[in-house]
Order: structure tokens, then sequence, then C-alpha cells
């Protein structure tokens, strides 16, 4: 079981309690994970660091209610938007009748998705605090969903620039948030905050979040921020802690640990060969790419999101099972192993996680549309250009 805590308010009438059983597993909007000191910082330093954060709830500012100011009428923020996720869901915001601005540094792919007629590309460096300023600044924004950053990988090999795009261009794009007082703000998370030795199922409230990785680690410290701008200013801050995302048309050696779970499968439609690189018993949960879309556009959407984070997941999915799934549906698939040590991790923290999503259930409404047999059919049959 996850170690007990004491939640403090601010001084007021209410006094100091500690949340039962059932609070635990589900959280109000002020409640968050605790965060168990990460094995390269020493304890002292770390508590230093995060004690205003876990140890006590402060009162929460107001949420703004106002619009963004005018400018080019009212729209949605993604950044990343030229990336995988962000062009699946700019075209479900567009689904439901929301115009979308794309912030990123790369022009879409010409490979699908496309972006929606209703989305706008507008290139900018989430880095560049004073060019996302601006670019916020006058667009009349509702909500920013903030997508961009540095996957696993990537992190692992160069941890300053991971921490300079996760960590201060989430500060940069918060801080373009308050000043134009856009009222919303999604950020995507990650599975990767939680460590390898964690009671199940796994709760937003309940599971200590103890990273082993730079991605996750700055995942963690992101949602922290992002937390203190709703203490402070009343920003609505919302973050969905995402399963291992799997789709069509993901870019092999991007840098993620578990790109292996969309190339089985996209690999076998195609009929060609592919060697994974995890062990066979490796296993993670998955979240479908249109699933991942309608959880963010959402959040994006919602008038209210009792609490601060979500888990986002389709199911569990071992890279075995994926294995078997594909040649059920193509015998000949050319599918072998060849076990990188690198990424041995990938097998040890994640096989056996049971990601609870009953308060994305409860409170949004959203529960995943794939099963993960049904999400191998349809990522086959969009590789194989038989639907999209």
């Amino acid at each position: 079981m996850s170690p007990a805590w004491t939640m403090r308010s601010a001084p007021s009438s209410r006094q100091t309690c500690r949340p039962t059983s059932s609070e635990a597993a589900h959280p109000s909007k002020s409640e968050i994970s605790p965060i168990r000191t990460p094995v390269s910082l020493s304890r002292r330093h770390a508590r230093g660091l995060m004690r205003p954060q876990l140890h006590r709830l402060r009162k929460i500012a107001p949420r703004r209610t106002e619009q963004a100011p005018g400018g080019v009428g009212m729209a949605i923020l993604v950044t990343g938007g030229s990336g995988y996720i962000g062009r699946w869901l700019a075209n479900e915001l567009a689904e439901g009748g929301e115009d979308v601005i794309a912030y990123d540094l790369q022009a879409p792919p010409s490979t699908p998705p496309f972006l929606p007629a209703r989305a706008t590309f507008v290139r900018g460096d989430v880095t560049d605090r004073a060019a996302a300023i601006e670019q916020v600044a006058g667009r009349g924004i509702t909500a920013i969903v903030h997508l961009a950053g540095i996957v696993t990988m990537g992190c692992e090999r160069d941890p300053e620039l991971c921490m300079r795009v996760n960590l201060g261009g989430t500060t940069n794009l918060l801080e373009a948030a308050r000043l134009a007082g856009v009222p919303r703000f999604v950020f995507a998370s990650t599975i990767s905050v939680y460590g390898p030795h964690v009671s199940q199922p796994m709760t937003e409230a309940a599971t200590p979040a103890e990273p082993l990785t730079w991605y996750g680690q700055s995942k963690i410290l992101a949602e922290q921020l992002g937390l203190y701008y709703e203490r402070r200013w009343g920003l609505d801050f919302r973050a969905a802690r995402m399963a291992a995302i799997v789709g069509p048309s993901r870019v092999a050696g991007s840098g993620s640990a578990t790109m292996y779970t969309s190339l089985i499968l996209e690999r076998a439609a195609l009929g060609e060969p592919y060697e994974i690189d995890v062990d066979p018993r490796a296993g993670t949960p998955v979240l479908y790419a249109r699933d991942a879309a309608r959880g963010l556009a959402t959040l994006a959407t919602a008038p209210r999101a009792p609490r601060r984070i979500y888990h986002l997941s389709t199911g569990l999915a071992t890279a075995e099972g994926l294995v078997a799934i594909a040649r059920t549906r193509v015998p000949d698939a050319r599918l072998s192993f060849r076990t990188d040590p690198a990424l041995g991790l990938v097998s040890v923290i994640s096989r056996e996680w049971d990601l609870s999503i009953a308060a994305a259930r409860e409170d949004l409404g959203w529960a995943p549309a794939f099963t993960v047999e049904s999400m191998a059919d349809d990522l086959m049959a969009i590789a194989r250009g038989e639907r999209h």
C-alpha cells in the first residue's frame, strides 16, 4: 500500500485532515500523487524543492472564467501540432467544431493524419519564451494543449536538452497562458512518472511518482509547475498521464522506448521485416492514438474537471502478445526479436501495470473506444490504406 500523508490547507476555518482510502483513490482537484525522491537527488535537497507542492494544500485561487482576448477568433492552441498526436488531436477538435492553431518547429508532414481545414499552422519553438508569449497573446486562445517535448531515449542521450525542452518549454507556455489570460492548460504527461515498485491497481492519487528516466523526471516536474500556476494564478491546469502511444505512421528511431508496440503491427500489415529490440516478455499499458486524441480533446473542452491528473489507457499489451495478434492477421509476418540491452527497463518497469482509468470515466465520461485487438485491426487497416 502507498504511504498515508497529511494534506494541509492554507490558514482557514477548515481543519487538517487525512484522506480516507476512498478519497485517496479519487483525489479532489487539488490533490496529487506523492512523489518519492529521485535517486539522482539528495533527499534533503529534494524535500527543499518539493515540500510546498507535496505536503500542503494551498487555497486554490479562483479560476478564470473570462475568454482570452480576441484577435483572430477563438481557438485551441496545440504545441507539437505537426507531430503524431498533435495531428490526430487537431482533427478530433475540428470535428467537435473547434478552430485549432498547430504550433510547431516543423511543418506538418505529407503523411496522414493531415491537419484539418480548421487548423492553422504556426511555426514556433517552445524554448523561445518571447516568441511563445507573442504567439499566444491576442489570438483568442481558449485553451493550450501542450504536447511538444523530447521523449525517452532522446532525454537519456541529452538530459540538458530534455530539461530545456520538457521543463523550460512548459514554463514558457504556462507563462504565455498567464500573461494572455488563457483560462485552461492541458499537459500531455506520461506513465513514465512511475517507477517499478508500485501496488496495483495504479491510481493517480495513491501511486507514488518515482521516475527512473530523465523523461519521466522532466514530466513530473512539469506537472508540478502547472499545479503551481493553478495555486498561484488560478489557471485551470489538467494533466493526462498517458500510456505508451500506439498508432500508424510512427517514425522509427524517434526516441520512444515503446515504439515496438506500433511497429510490430504496422510492419506486419505492410509485409515488411522487423527486428523487435525488446525482450519478448516486455509489456506496457498502451493508448491508441485515436483514444489519446479523444481524451485530450475532452480535457481541453470539458467545462469542469474535478481532478487535476487523469490516466488515459486503452489496455495492457506485451511484445509477444502483439506478435501473436499480428500473426493471426498476417500468418507469414516477418517478425523477430533482437533485444537491445539499453531497453532493459522496458521489460521490468511496466509489464504488469494495472492502470486505473476510473477517474476519467467518472469525471469526463471518457473510456477507450478500442480494445488492444480492435486497435490492431484499425492500425493495420490504416497502414494498408484501407481506411483513414
